[in-house]
């Protein structure tokens, strides 16, 4: 009998023990992910203060070890011998090695007068490459918090009513679109790479997410509507932007090539979910207490996803630049974008949008550079309503090319860049369609 009492005793212990791990824990990694804080007049993340800090604290060290991390995953598929597995790998590689040249030219300075402009090449490295360098790795160290002690089990039982019918996804997926949100695309795309490796995601599962809920931070919405004089209806501006992007991504669920891939588990296989008459927060408990208890060691999951950040950052890095300069390039110095807005333009004008030519070559850029459209309509006297449409298409779209699009290409996620392109296309023509009669009614 004391030896049932003493073994009762244990587990009542452990399961105590469990749930304080996953209450303590929890908490870290949303404070550290979630929680905005305001430091020195700037309202962000903790993990964006402490990245800020890091760069702004030792400017060079972070520009040195950006270019370290090009140089390294520009030789990476080279050492991996997987450049020539087939003609994407091929492309991936050349650009890689041209991000390698761009990233010396942007550290020491020196290069075409054309591509050292300030909207061009330091940009890139200084605005995007450095703190994507930085953060990607220095998320990673507290991902385990948030990927490892029962967040991800909890929210998804909790979210799986509402995003398995509207999206097709897991509850879980709803860490990814707070993560993008509040944080960053890069935070957002990472988590779903890592969940995707560790079997909790299918292969159409982790696209749909890629592709519909990295989304660009608040930061970066406010920067739009500020280029677009939009603070004054900052919050029609928000909500209308934020339900329009998640209403596109339920129907670009729907439409190929996304329901197309193949909705199988590559990496493992998940547990079938089994139904229970338990109260959905009873189960998600419990759901959480099992990852808690599953989990290994603090500092194996924290080293994992350290090596699994670096890794990711390696593959994106050089890209990042090679695609960025060739967006911005064609954006700013050729008429190639003024072609791409004819596909555009005839559907702008049949909604009615106010200044349809202006409006249809601003999104035309938008897969170039998310800040791009609303940089074109700077200085230039637009109507209210068309401005509120280029800021909405340019944060709606997600995909882009000097950030999003080769950081999802760089993953294990199966999607490749013609699919990409298509799902772009489709969330500007939807996001136009559903955004026309909102604004007619709004101004």
């Amino acid at each position: 009998m004391n030896t049932d009492k003493t073994i009762s005793q244990y587990e009542n212990t452990r399961h105590k023990l469990n749930i304080f791990k996953f209450v303590a824990f929890s908490f870290f990694g949303i404070f550290v992910y979630f929680i905005p804080l305001t430091i020195f007049g700037k309202k962000t993340i903790l993990l964006d203060h402490l990245v800020t800090a890091i760069i702004l604290a030792m400017p060079r060290l972070g520009a040195s070890l950006t270019l370290c991390m090009i140089v390294l995953g520009g030789f990476l598929p080279f050492y991996e011998k997987s450049w020539n597995k087939d003609i994407s790998s091929v492309v991936m590689s050349v650009l890689k090695v041209f991000g390698i040249f761009l990233g010396i030219m942007a550290f020491f300075k020196f290069g075409p007068e054309w591509l050292m402009r300030e909207d061009m090449l330091p940009v890139l490295f200084n605005k995007i490459a450095i703190p994507v360098a930085v953060i990607i790795p220095i998320g990673s160290l507290f991902l385990t918090f948030i990927t490892e002690y029962g967040l991800i089990g909890f929210f998804g039982v909790i979210f799986k009513p509402v995003m398995r019918p509207i999206w097709k996804v897991p509850g879980t997926a709803a860490v990814n679109v707070v993560a993008s949100f509040i944080g960053s695309f890069s935070i957002g795309i990472f988590i779903t790479n890592r969940l995707f490796k560790e079997g909790k995601y299918t292969k159409k599962e982790a696209a749909i997410i890629v592709t519909s809920f990295s989304t660009v931070s608040t930061t970066f919405m406010v920067i739009i509507a500020k280029n677009l004089d939009l603070m004054s209806i900052w919050n029609t501006f928000f909500w209308t932007t934020f339900f329009t992007t998640f209403i596109v991504s339920a129907i670009t669920a729907r439409l190929k090539p996304l329901n197309s891939i193949e909705d199988v588990y590559t990496f493992s296989q998940k547990e079938i979910e089994s139904k229970s008459k338990e109260r959905l927060i009873n189960r998600a408990i419990n759901e959480a207490i099992k990852e808690v208890e599953n989990n290994k060691s603090i500092w194996h999951s924290i080293a994992s996803n350290l090596k699994d950040g670096i890794y990711m950052s390696l593959r994106f890095l050089p890209l990042i630049l090679a695609i960025g300069v060739m967006s911005f390039f064609l954006a700013k110095m050729t008429s190639f974008f003024d072609i791409v807005a004819y596909i555009f333009y005839p559907i702008i004008y049949v909604l009615k949008i106010q200044e349809p030519w202006m409006v249809a070559k601003a999104i035309a850029t938008a897969g170039a550079e998310v800040l791009m459209p609303s940089l074109i309509m700077t200085g230039k006297e637009m109507p209210i309503a068309a401005r509120f449409v280029t800021g909405v298409v340019s944060i709606s779209s997600i995909l882009f090319f000097s950030g999003s699009i080769p950081c999802i290409l760089s993953t294990d996620i199966d999607i490749n860049l013609k699919d990409v392109l298509l799902i772009l296309i489709e969330r500007i023509v939807i996001t136009l369609i559903i955004v026309a009669p909102v604004v007619r009614i709004i101004f």
